[in-house]
């Protein structure tokens, strides 16, 4: 047997041929996929290690609040077991809700009504006895030297009712303080700043003056909101030169609690100039109400809508975007509506963009369907404005020209009698509103007759004949005809407002509640005088007015008269067609002058008596007779008051001693003529001017003769100074108004309140503008009167 040794079989070492060889024989059969799922490992990898990052910085934020505030992450408590809850004692300790209105007691502020923040019982704001455990709190501040609304909204603040075993055992509910929201009021800027004015960043930042929020409700409206909407409400009377207008102004912020974020926030200032209330309504359509802003004025609608839309830093935050009418897409159709629309021309906007929604295939943007939304909006209101029937030519005109209606427009200045002088002054009156909507639809219907009119018509009225006509030969394709019937136009409109001058009428104001129409003469178009918008009806018994060549004085008995009296020969005799409007004059019982506007409706002339009908604000009335002068009516150009300073019959004697010798007899006389003082009463002339030295006397030239003439106003506690008696000093207490004596600078004493034969007392000193002459208004019994001095005569008549 032979022993063989096993055959071993030599490894052959690899060469790097072969192990290349073998990486690409594995690579050819490896799948291309494994390439991208390496690098779809690295992306989530990455991915991971950031959102790993990021969860511990929240986290480790939140730790930080928790430590230094945990009022801040309270919210914490809806998500913890009840074992991991945050104890919000550690930073107050929760109070009932008499402890929490004892201590702003102490800090002098109180409480308003409690609004639930729960649901069910917040829409109606309506609360049981039961506080709800989440409610809002409104504080206020008293503001001193107050008359009305004595209370300023300075804080709103949210409390919890507290969960704390220790604290539910107690007879009251105690609450801690989620969260405080300072208010400070609305910028006086903001709310006086016209509706439509943009405010500029510097303007604002120039008048840091807030006006106060004085009460906090509720919306009731809106059911499908998200969270709790409040609004804050004050208001505001803006003070104006002419005193034109109604200004009261009705202001507020509108505030959003949110449940979510736990979350109290101011969302908008808004400001409306009748008292009309924010109010949520559907608007677009859409699942949620929009808010509706309404600061239309009079006939000019003009409507703020905002939709709630979701925040887009801070996740479940709302905030409200205002629907504007800036273009967002392109097409010219769509950007001539909006132009259209920003002008105040809605139906004509809104029939445009209606077309162009029929001939568009794809639908619209939701935006813009909002846009178009706010527009037909406004478009049913100027539309249900057009189709009323308006007493008023001038009304009539102007609802139809709001509305796009220019032809229907001309047709009543064509067809109504007597219109021109109410189309006139309405044109005359527009400060930009009625050119600016004719102008832009001009230029898109430049062919259009009926706007090139009323573009003529306008500029006529308000920069005159020549500038018109200037105007009208740069317009294209004008030719005679159209020329021809442009002047028609013209002269029906000016045919009862030619020939004019400005209106100077004085008379005396009483308040009428029973009027008989059938008396009096219109002079506005109008037949009845019923009291519209709040205004009241005064009759003024004219004393004096200028007939354009003369003043003509009470009793009007050569007044000349058609055989037929009409509204024109009233129009042009009294000098209404450029101003058919009134000031009514009231002085307080401190003095002071209270002026208000009314507009002229109609005339009364009967046995030398000329009456007008005027509607205006209610003015003050005189009540147990504590007003010194019945109320006075004047037109603009009139009168001018004139009102020296006065000075001391002391600070007189230091410069014209004669003139106090002289007038201290004569003003004693007067007194014991009078009956004010005893007839047997005698005094030298040093006891006199110890009495009076410090009685007012103010200088004016009442004859033109270039001398200053004294004229003393005296009252009744002066003249009870003047004895003991107790007759006097009883007399002095009853409402009488001061008396006045004036004596020229020759001595004579030519104006004299104090005859035992006349019931007058001097009203005012005026410079009548037809002349520029000074006159006496004088209240008598029934009527005021105007005394100017004669040269002729040498005498007041």
């Amino acid at each position: 047997m032979t022993d063989e040794s096993p055959k071993l079989k030599q490894k052959v070492p690899r060469s790097r041929k072969s192990r290349s060889a073998a990486r690409k024989r594995l690579s050819a059969t490896s799948p291309q996929k494994s390439v991208w799922g390496s690098r779809l490992s690295s992306t989530l990898a990455w991915m991971l290690l950031f959102s790993g990052a990021g969860l511990i910085i929240t986290c480790g934020w939140i730790s930080i609040l928790f430590i230094f505030d945990p009022k801040q992450v309270i919210w914490l408590n809806d998500f913890l077991p009840t074992g991991a809850k945050i104890n919000v004692s550690v930073t107050e300790i929760p109070k009932t809700l008499t402890e929490i209105q004892n201590i702003l007691q102490k800090q002098k502020l109180t409480t308003g009504e409690v609004l639930s923040l729960e649901p069910g019982d917040s829409r109606n704001n309506k609360l049981s006895d039961k506080l709800p455990n989440l409610f809002l709190l409104p504080v206020f501040r008293e503001v001193n030297n107050c008359k009305n609304n004595c209370k300023k909204l300075v804080e709103l603040r949210i409390y919890q009712k507290s969960q704390e075993v220790e604290f539910k055992l107690q007879k009251e509910p105690h609450y801690y303080q989620v969260q405080k929201l300072d208010i400070n009021g609305v910028n006086k800027l903001f709310v006086e700043t016209p509706v439509g004015k943009n405010i500029s960043i510097n303007e604002s930042q120039n008048q840091e003056v807030y006006l106060p929020l004085t009460e906090i409700k509720a919306f009731n409206d809106g059911k499908s909101l998200p969270g709790f909407w409040f609004y804050l409400k004050g208001e505001h009377k803006k003070d104006t030169q002419d005193n034109q207008d109604s200004l009261s102004i009705t202001y507020g912020q509108i505030v959003h609690y949110n449940p979510l974020l736990r979350s109290l926030e101011k969302m908008l200032s808004w400001k409306t100039p009748h008292g009309k209330l924010p109010k949520w309504e559907q608007v677009t359509g859409s699942k949620t109400e929009e808010l509706v802003i309404d600061q239309t004025v009079a006939l000019e609608p003009r409507l703020q809508v905002y939709q709630i839309k979701s925040g887009e830093l801070v996740s479940n935050s709302v905030l409200l975007e205002a629907i504007d009418l800036k273009p967002a897409m392109k097409g010219y159709g769509y950007e001539q509506s909006l132009l259209l629309a920003r002008n105040g021309l809605w139906t004509p906007a809104d029939s445009w963009l209606t077309s162009l929604q029929k001939e568009m295939k794809k639908p619209l943007s939701e935006y813009v369907q909002a846009q178009i939304d706010l527009i037909k909006l406004h478009s049913q209101l100027t539309k249900t404005q057009a189709d009323k029937t308006w007493v008023s030519p001038g009304q009539t005109v102007l609802t139809s020209l709001i509305d796009g209606r220019w032809e229907q427009g001309l047709d009543v200045l064509i067809s109504s009698p007597d219109s021109g002088r109410d189309i006139f002054n309405l044109l005359k009156a527009d400060r930009g509103r009625l050119w600016n909507r004719t102008t832009v639809a001009l230029r898109l219907s430049p062919q259009r007759k009926a706007v090139l009119a009323w573009a003529y018509l306008m500029l006529t009225v308000q920069r005159g004949e020549e500038r018109a006509n200037t105007w009208l030969e740069s317009q294209p394709d004008i030719n005679k005809e159209t020329f021809t019937y442009l002047q028609e136009l013209l002269v029906k409109l000016n045919q009862e407002v030619q020939n004019t001058h400005p209106s100077q009428i004085i008379g005396k104001v009483k308040k009428v509640t029973d009027v008989q129409y059938t008396d009096w003469l219109p002079v506005d178009g109008k037949t009845d005088f019923s009291e519209i918008d709040n205004q009241v009806l005064y009759e003024v018994n004219t004393s004096a007015f200028q007939d354009g060549k003369s003043w003509l004085i009470y009793p009007f008995t050569d007044l000349k008269l058609p055989k037929i009296q009409t509204s024109l020969f009233w129009i042009k005799t009294l000098g209404l067609a450029s101003d058919g409007s009134m000031q009514i004059a009231v002085w307080l019982p401190n003095g002071e002058q209270q002026v208000t506007t009314a507009t002229i409706k109609a005339v009364q002339l009967r046995n030398g008596e000329l009456k007008l009908l005027v509607a205006g604000d209610r003015i003050e009335e005189n009540q147990d007779g504590d007003l010194p002068h019945p109320p006075l009516a004047f037109t603009t150009a009139a009168l001018e008051w004139v009102q020296p300073s006065p000075i001391s019959i002391e600070a007189l004697a230091m410069v014209n001693p004669d003139a106090v010798q002289v007038a201290l007899p004569k003003i004693w006389n007067s007194l014991q003529q009078s009956g004010d003082i005893d007839q047997g009463q005698s005094s030298t002339l040093e006891k006199m001017f110890a009495k009076v030295k410090n009685w007012p006397v103010q200088m004016i030239d009442m004859t033109g003769d270039g001398n200053s003439d004294l004229v003393f106003t005296i009252s009744q506690e002066a003249i009870a100074s003047l004895t003991n008696s107790v007759q006097i000093v009883n007399t002095a207490k009853t409402k009488k108004p001061p008396r006045t004596i004036i004596i020229s600078g020759t001595g004579e004493v030519i104006y004299n309140d104090f005859n035992r034969d006349t019931q007058q007392a001097l009203t005012a000193i005026a410079k009548l503008n037809s002349d520029q002459s000074i006159a006496l208004l004088v209240e008598n019994k029934d009527r005021y009167s105007i005394r100017r001095w004669s040269k002729t005569n040498q005498r007041l008549e």
